[in-house]
């Protein structure tokens, strides 16, 4: 049975716009980080915005083993338009926001960049902010994550 190339191509565009936010990232990359004040999903948020964001690791998502290694400092990432190919992460554009953020304080205040800095993209409506850290002493040295997202940058 052949299909029509238009839906074809129609099927791919709607699978490649379903972006799972919780799922890897990378290889051994894990959403475990419980992240319960920042930016909520589907928001709207002003170029030069302060936000708290506020976390820990008492995720019911994360396998408990992981649960007994520290984690490094924490790093704070703005992306735009991520798109999963395969194993692969591609995005417009990447911002780091914050880094050397130590676990033990479980909060970071950030600055949402300026319009400037932000720069252009093609879809300002989906930006996603994604805390993570490694686990240095853990085997294979997995990372940790969670991702907020999307929201609008206006």
């Amino acid at each position: 049975m052949k299909v029509p190339a238009a839906l074809s191509t129609a099927v791919l565009v709607a699978s490649a716009a379903a972006f799972d936010k919780n799922q890897p990232w990378g290889k051994r990359d894990y959403n475990c980080v419980n992240v319960f004040q920042g930016i909520p999903d589907n928001a709207t948020v002003a170029p030069e915005t302060e936000i708290t964001i506020k976390f820990n690791r008492d995720s019911k998502n994360c396998a408990e083993y992981l649960s007994k290694f520290e984690g490094s400092d924490y790093s704070i990432n703005l992306y735009n338009n991520p798109v999963r190919n395969l194993d692969v992460i591609k995005f417009d554009k990447q911002i780091l926001i914050q880094k050397d953020i130590p676990e033990k304080t479980g909060t970071a205040t950030i600055t949402i960049p300026s319009k400037e800095e932000l720069g252009t993209v093609a879809d300002d409506s989906v930006w996603y902010l994604r805390i993570s850290t490694s686990l240095q002493n853990a085997p294979q040295w997995p990372s940790i994550f969670y991702a907020a997202g999307p929201f609008s940058i206006r």
